[in-house]
């Protein structure tokens, strides 16, 4: 979570409060919430979470990232087809991932998952006083290609 990229793209903030990270983790011990490792070669890659889970209105934000080393690899792409597939299992009838305009990796990721890119929300990402254009992208249950997006 220290990675500038990560930083750069996340809501997570530079610096690293004291105690931070404890109550962000915190956040996963809800029902609303779910959050994984990502592995790959016994080796931390990356994690994969969602935002918190609408069971009502069925819908659900996941978000993902991958580590440098983890990069390049398929990783990524990897890991969202199995977050998406998750949340349908779970019964959410709608998916989303919300990306950095200044983040055209992970919008491919998105695209290779099969997801819809459906605009771009103006001022929506802020860390303190900076604040950025997001993406929006979106999946329905019968869009996900099981095989799209598995590394070659």
């Amino acid at each position: 979570m220290r990675d500038p990229d990560v930083l750069r793209f996340t809501r997570t903030p530079d610096p690293m409060p004291d105690g931070w990270i404890h109550d962000y983790l915190a956040r996963f011990r809800s029902d609303d919430r779910a959050g994984w490792a990502v592995m790959q070669d016994e080796q931390l890659v990356g994690y994969a979470v969602t935002g918190p889970i609408d069971r009502e209105g069925l819908e659900v934000e996941l978000g993902y990232a991958v580590s440098p080393w983890g990069r390049g690899r398929g990783v990524a792409t990897e890991t969202l087809r199995q977050l998406t597939q998750w949340a349908f299992d779970q019964g959410l009838k709608r998916v989303t991932a919300l990306i950095s305009v200044d983040n055209p990796a992970s919008s491919r990721v998105a695209e290779k998952v099969g997801y819809t890119f459906e605009g771009v929300l103006r001022s929506m990402h802020h860390r303190g006083e900076d604040r950025e254009d997001l993406q929006s992208w979106s999946i329905l249950p019968g869009e996900l290609d099981p095989s799209r997006g598995s590394p070659s």
